[in-house]
């Protein structure tokens, strides 16, 4: 008796589990199945097989990017050395103008006192 309620139970599942098993073929009205998926693994596997073209595209962008930052920050230093060069070369003009003119004016100082040396002495 067991054993036959045990079937029945089982049946019993197994019928219902039939009955809530649809065909969705039913609502797809004009739809088609896509292939999406399939797309998909097909282009995985064309770069598996192809290998590492992904890397060089890597490398392309890296390269130029490099290049361009390089530029870029080369033109920013280039700037800045030449203020500073110029801002030296200034002071050091600077500096040598007032040299000379100080020297002129102990020149000139010297000149005055061996003028009256000389003419105390005549």
């Amino acid at each position: 008796m067991k054993a036959k309620s045990i079937f029945v139970s089982v049946a019993a599942i197994a019928s219902s589990s039939l009955t809530l098993a649809q065909d969705y073929q039913d609502y797809a009205d004009g739809y088609e199945q896509d292939d999406l998926y399939q797309n998909y693994a097909t282009k995985q596997q064309e770069k598996a097989v192809g290998g590492g073209g992904g890397w060089g595209k890597v490398a392309v962008g890296f390269g130029i990017s490099y290049i361009a930052g390089a530029k870029f920050h080369s033109g920013r230093m280039t700037k800045k050395m030449k203020a500073k060069h110029l801002k030296d070369q200034k002071a050091l003009y600077t500096q040598y103008y007032s040299d000379v003119y100080k020297l002129e004016e102990q020149k000139a100082e010297q000149q005055a006192v061996i003028e009256q040396y000389q003419a105390a002495l005549s």
